[in-house]
């Protein structure tokens, strides 16, 4: 499977210079985006913070999807006169995803947990990415080469 990792570079700046009103408010903008992006890119939302972890059935999609992101950022960094960028990591790995007891999910419990070791990779692969920077395992991106490559060729 594929997992990205994303992460809003200077988050706690945000809340520390805006405020917890404001920096709500660009964070619910940034969600948003990020969402109505993954859900474009077939993307599945597994967590939250001031990022997403996310799975995406093949690492082109999941590299698409980063692009966009990226790019909206840029936009509405312009709208809201901050600067807002994601850095983002992706590696392809076997995971197990593990569903949460409905009774748990009403008590506030994510749907669907992602366990594996590429959990903890793809978050590791993110942190060393700088603001609009994507990083790819090498894995993920043999994979999206080949991929790449093999369209090139059917058209």
């Amino acid at each position: 499977m594929t997992l990205l990792a994303s992460d809003l570079v200077g988050s706690t700046g945000f809340i520390e210079r805006l405020g917890d009103e404001r920096a709500a408010e660009l964070f619910r903008r940034h969600d948003r985006l990020a969402r109505d992006l993954m859900a474009a890119h077939g993307g599945r939302e597994i967590d939250k913070t001031d990022g997403f972890l996310s799975t995406f059935s093949r690492p082109t999609d999941a590299v698409a999807y980063a692009i966009a992101l990226h790019d909206a950022l840029s936009e509405l960094s312009k709208e809201c006169g901050e600067t807002l960028e994601a850095r983002v990591g992706i590696h392809v790995g076997e995971v197990v995803l593990r569903e949460s007891d409905p009774a748990d999910v009403a008590r506030g419990a994510k749907p669907v947990d992602v366990e594996g070791l590429a959990k903890p990779l793809v978050t590791r692969v993110m942190s060393l990415a700088a603001g609009r920077q994507t990083l790819l395992t090498r894995v993920a991106f043999d994979l999206s080469r080949r991929s790449a490559l093999k369209g090139a060729l059917s058209d």
